[in-house]
């Protein structure tokens, strides 16, 4: 049915054939073929249907037909029954499909999800905290043909038939195979049956508004399901004598079943469909039709209760099925419950890329760590096509290849790159509140190969109580290197006690003093190494820092308090590891940063340099597959003398603030303040449900105060308990923390990426 993920329905009328039907249809064939069975074997078709997650029954009916010892001499499928059919028809099991069906999230490889660890530690930076991505060409709003590209599913379809990927002939495979797919501007139902085995099953199971569709010998493919769902009469052609088929199809729906208008028009698209696959089900001598109701075309987690389905439906079936592998008088079985034989590696000897625009052949290759040429595991190469796709550039990278020495395995293999019509221009958008900003949108503009190819312009305005922004100009070299100039403006608004201060010319007694801290910076930088979890390098810049406060506008407080309003020359040498599974309540990994600054200002009222150094560090130590246990050390401090952007402050929740501010729950922002500081949490994490998460722990910060600026808390230890309880979800992390310390509690909330 069109818009059904893998395949379409069929009628309730079609179930499995038994009776006297079936047993007059396998008389007369064993009659038959015992006749012939002088001239040749009786030869037997197989045909699987589309379907989605309810394709999973087909391995079920596979193994009942390996049990009975049918030997399956042609396979055709459509959707989901292209891709189970095409794997068997490379030389798996029916055991070892479901080894490998159990080995993936099928969910990610449909929305091309790239693993946390497959991404550039540049994205995993600056690039998650955006909740909705939209493609641009001349500034116009481009809308996706479908919710993924299919590129993990096509890599992934690679993988696993990579023992035949040289054969181009699918009647060459060890079984002869064909699929069916749509042609997009025709209409029409398109047999493959030559060329790569994964295109012809990433076309075929090419769902419309899920899968994108699939260009492939000129023709752009959709989903089989729409044409063709149960290519029966293609198999028969093949010279088959008896055709067995498979039909996860659904069911029409009932009158009280149609409840909304999508309901209504995968009715009306199912009675359009329906008509092609009644032709086929006269072709067809068997059908098996699983018991299916209750699920549906997404319950890919119930694939035990739908192997087992296909399994039941089969196995009623058995007595025909062991009367027909008599007939075939085959010696040879199917069945294998060894560990599915996935290829490892691929060596390349040769590579030919065409289709590139902008990034020349050494840029691309550099993805794949410069593996290849050379002997690369799949798993490498998986996640370097993943690295180029995830930039937007390319709708889909095809590729093929051929044996230069197959005693060795070497081959040459075939690069293409088709480039997305709208890459170029991004818009992106945030949404987070916080105590401290309130609530705050972030629109972000992105701009690619400005000026020079492989680079980037990002601009992101957050919009709030006031307007801050940040600006990266990017260029990455092939070498894994990048240079760029960015610069950023933001601010915080901080209060301390003070010992009470009167002020007679004003009628008024002071007792906490509230502060806007002003910061704006630009410099250039050179991550001189990059890898995907790591930055190395160094910056040189500017930084305009700024003091006020409003209460002491008009009061002459010089000998109390010193406002800042300076410029600062920063320059600083840094290292930035992140290797955490997730950005938010991660459960294992770990990150770094480090860094060494040395500052000195444009005037003469403070010293001439002054030299910081800070390291943070957050580690997670999984002891099950719901807890963990973590480490969270802060430290950094002055060599002598004290640049005032570069103070600390200790409080509050808030994340990615300006310079030094440092989170510590059950402190307001900025009470606890001072020059040199070390602070440490040790906590357990808890996954409740699947994107639920409960925090407890123990934090305690030791800092200095030798300079007496101004500070809620005096120098010395802090300590405290933290209880937290937060959740993922589509608008970004939601979390409730509840910090006391020895200074008093407080309850914090926020929502949303941090930025």
């Amino acid at each position: 049915m069109p818009g059904l993920p893998f395949g379409v329905g069929t009628d309730k009328n079609y179930r499995l054939a038994s009776g006297m039907n079936t047993k007059l249809t396998l008389l007369f064939a064993i009659l038959f073929c015992t006749c012939a069975a002088a001239q040749k074997q009786t030869s037997v078709g197989l045909v699987l249907s589309g379907g989605g997650a309810k394709g999973y029954a087909h391995i079920g009916a596979l193994r009942v037909i390996e049990e009975s010892g049918v030997r399956v001499d042609y396979i055709g499928g459509t959707s989901m029954g292209a891709v189970v059919g095409g794997l068997y028809a490379a030389g798996y099991s029916a055991d070892q499909l479901e080894q490998l069906l159990r080995s993936i999230d099928i969910m990610a490889e449909l929305q091309d999800a790239v693993d946390r660890g497959n991404r550039t530690i540049y994205e995993k930076l600056y690039n998650e905290k955006y909740l909705l991505s939209i493609s641009m060409k001349d500034f116009s709003i481009q809308l996706p043909t479908a919710l993924s590209d299919g590129q993990r599913v096509h890599d992934l379809f690679a993988n696993w038939t990579a023992r035949v990927g040289h054969i181009r002939d699918f009647s060459q495979l060890p079984i002869p195979y064909l699929s069916i797919a749509t042609d997009l501007e025709t209409g029409d139902a398109v047999v493959l049956e030559s060329g790569m085995l994964a295109e012809a099953m990433r076309a075929s199971a090419a769902l419309p508004g899920v899968l994108s569709p699939y260009e492939l010998d000129g023709r752009l493919l959709t989903d089989g399901g729409v044409s063709n769902n149960y290519p029966a009469e293609e198999i028969k052609a093949k010279g088959m004598d008896y055709v067995l088929g498979v039909s996860v199809e659904s069911d029409p729906l009932e009158a009280g079943e149609i409840m909304s208008v999508a309901d209504l028009i995968l009715q009306i698209a199912f009675f359009q469909a329906n008509r092609r696959n009644v032709e086929q089900y006269e072709i067809t001598d068997l059908d098996i039709k699983p018991e299916l109701d209750g699920y549906n075309v997404l319950s890919f987690a119930d694939i035990d209760s739908l192997i087992n389905a296909g399994y039941q439906a089969a196995l009623a079936a058995k007595p025909t099925l062991d009367s027909l592998a008599a007939v075939q008088r085959s010696d040879t079985s199917r069945i294998d419950t060894t560990a599915a034989p996935v290829p490892e590696y691929l060596n390349v000897g040769e590579v030919i890329i065409q289709g590139l625009t902008d990034l020349s052949d050494r840029q691309v290759l550099s993805f794949f760590d410069d593996q290849i040429p050379g002997r690369i595991s799949w798993e490498d190469f998986r996640a370097g096509l993943a690295e180029l796709h995830v930039t937007g550039r390319y709708a889909n990278i095809n590729y093929r290849w051929e044996y230069l020495d197959e005693a060795t395995g070497e081959v040459l293999l075939y690069m293409d790159f088709d480039q997305v019509p709208a890459f170029g221009q991004q818009l992106r958008l945030g949404l987070h509140y916080d105590p401290l900003y309130r609530a705050n949108l972030l629109l972000n503009l992105t701009l690619y190969d400005q000026l020079v190819d492989n680079s980037m312009l990002s601009l992101d305005l957050i919009a709030g109580n006031r307007l801050r922004y940040r600006q990266d100009y990017r260029v990455n070299r092939i070498n894994g290197s990048a240079f760029g100039l960015r610069s950023s403006l933001d601010y915080a608004d901080v209060s301390f006690d003070v010992t009470e201060i009167p002020f007679e010319q004003l009628g008024i007694t002071i007792e906490r003093v509230d502060f806007r801290f002003n910061d704006w910076s630009a410099e250039a930088y050179w991550d001189f190494r990059q890898t995907h979890n790591s930055f190395t390098g160094v910056a040189a810049g500017v930084k305009y820092y700024q003091t006020t406060s409003d209460q002491l506008q008009s009061a002459d407080t010089a000998s109390l308090f010193t406002l800042a309003d300076e410029m600062y020359f920063v320059s600083r040498l840094y290292f930035i590891y992140d290797k955490l599974d997730q950005p938010h309540f991660p459960m294992r990994g770990f990150n770094l940063n480090a860094v060494a600054r040395a500052i000195h200002p444009f005037s003469d009222t403070e010293p001439a340099w002054a030299y910081n150094a800070d390291l943070d560090f957050l580690g997670m130590l999984p002891l099950g597959e719901k807890q963990s246990i973590g480490l969270e050390l802060s430290a950094g401090g002055f060599l002598d003398a004290t640049a005032l952007p570069y103070r600390y402050y200790l409080g509050g929740i808030n994340r990615n603030l300006l310079n030094n501010f440092k989170r510590f729950p059950g402190l307001d922002i900025g009470e606890a303040s001072g020059s040199r500081m070390v602070m440490s949490e040790l906590f357990w994490r808890q996954r409740l449900f699947t994107n639920h998460y409960l925090h407890v722990g123990g934090r305690v910060a030791h800092f200095e105060n030798p300079d007496n600026f101004p500070s809620s808390i005096g120098s010395g230890w802090i300590s405290g308990a933290v209880v937290g309880y937060g959740l993922n979800t589509p608008l970004g992390p939601i979390e409730l923390t509840y910090g006391l310390t020895d200074h008093g509690g407080d309850l914090f909330f926020y929502l949303g990426h941090w930025f």
